[in-house]
This record gives C-alpha cells, structure tokens and sequence, in this order.
C-alpha cells in the first residue's frame, strides 16, 4: 500500500533524507552490497558537490587573514570603548568598510559548516526510521544505527582525532592566538556530541573529515606555489662598514 510510506517520518528535512536513503540503497544494491562502504561513499559524492562553496569560504579565510593588521590598528585606536559609546559605531562601520574595500565576507567561513547541517540531520533520520539500517553492519560495527558499545569508542575518537587535524591545517581567520586556542577546542566539543549518537552517523563525519583534510592539503599547497616569493634581504656593497 503506497500509503504506508507516509508511516516513515522522515523529518524536517525529508527532501534531503528521502534522496539520501535512495542513494544509500542504490549504493548498497548495485555497487558496494554494504551500508556502511554506501555511506563512505555517497559522503565523499556530498563534499565534493560541496568544494566550489568549501574553496569560496577557504579564499574568505584567506583575505580575512590579510586584512587583520589593519583590523588590529582600527582596534587600536577605539581601544577602550564600551558597548554603548556613540563612537562604537563608527569602529564598526570602518570594519566594514575595510571589508567591503578587500571583497572579505565576515561569514563566508562558516557557510560550509552551515551547509552540512541539513545532511546531518538528514542523515540522522535515515539512521533512526529506516529498517534497512537496522543490523547493518560494517567492518566491526554490528549495527550502524545504534551507538557503539565498545568500552573505547573508535569511531567518535577517530573522528575527533581528524577533526583536530582539519582543524590545524584550515586558515583562522583572526590572527588572535586566544581565538586561535579557542578554535582548537572545537574537536573535543564535537567528540563530546558523537560520542553517544548512531554509528552511521560518525561514520558520516568521519569521511567527511577525512576528505575535508585531503582538499585542505590540497588547497593549502595549491596557495603555496601561487604566493609571490618572498624578497631576498639587501646585499652590503663591498667596502661599506
């Protein structure tokens, strides 16, 4: 009864959830004949669908960090403002206006996380309603649907792991070592938050990071050998002292 379909509740994000599972079960069937390899690879099919918005956030990175001396001066000469000093506004819009001069977008590094949270929610519905996940099973995993239950969680640890790495190799935009640490603790808050979810689910993550790391070398090389090279210091003429 085609009725029945509408038992399964799919979710806020039902429009990405429905295409997801179809693609997990095509993977499955026709290809890898294993839910969890499906999930690997319809997550590296996602990321790379996402690399054009993933470079764009990179370059916004990357211009964020070059104009951070001049944000640093503006800070400094407005040092000591309170919240509510008229003059707090004019600080702000010459931030802004040294944005809009440099072509940097104050969010465009958080737009590739944003993008990824529709999928993870997609993603966790397909783990919680769907029978086919139920039991299924991937390299020790028995059943990606449910939470490990091994006294040392693997896969949350593995992913914090490569979450720690990404999160080393991708360009802070502020210059600010506080931030900087700050930063650094974004792993530990997301092991902490996959540590009790569906398999499936940090299986998700987890590739994700991994191709996250592949195109930040990537990119990270890729800037490299495009910078100009750095001037060569003055040579003291002979006999000068």
């Amino acid at each position: 009864d085609p009725k029945l379909e509408q038992v399964v509740d799919f979710g806020w994000f039902w429009f990405l959830a429905k295409p997801l599972f179809a693609s997990l079960n095509w993977t499955n069937d026709k290809v890898v004949h294993n839910y969890g390899w499906s999930i690997v690879l319809v997550t590296v099919v996602i990321n790379f669908l996402l690399l054009p918005l993933k470079l764009s956030s990179l370059r916004s990175a990357k211009k964020m960090q070059t104009v951070q001396p001049e944000i640093a001066a503006i800070n400094a000469r407005y040092k000591g403002l309170g919240l509510r000093d008229p003059r707090k506004a004019e600080q702000n819009q010459e931030v802004m206006d040294l944005y809009k001069k440099h072509g940097v977008s104050p969010l465009g590094g958080c737009m590739p996380m944003v993008v990824q949270i529709p999928f993870f929610f997609a993603f966790y519905k397909v783990l919680s309603v769907v029978i086919e996940m139920r039991g299924a099973q991937w390299l020790w995993v028995t059943d990606l649907s449910r939470p490990e239950t091994l006294a040392i969680r693997i896969l949350p640890i593995t992913m914090m792991a490569t979450q720690f790495i990404l999160q080393k190799m991708t360009p802070t935009p502020s210059a600010d070592p506080t931030q900087a640490r700050v930063m650094l603790l974004m792993p530990l808050m997301f092991g902490f938050m996959f540590y009790g979810v569906q398999r499936g689910l940090v299986l998700y993550w987890l590739t994700g990071n991994v191709v996250g790391i592949a195109q930040q070398w990537w990119f990270n090389r890729a800037a490299a050998a495009s910078a100009p090279p750095a001037p060569k210091p003055a040579q003291k003429k002979k006999g000068s002292r």
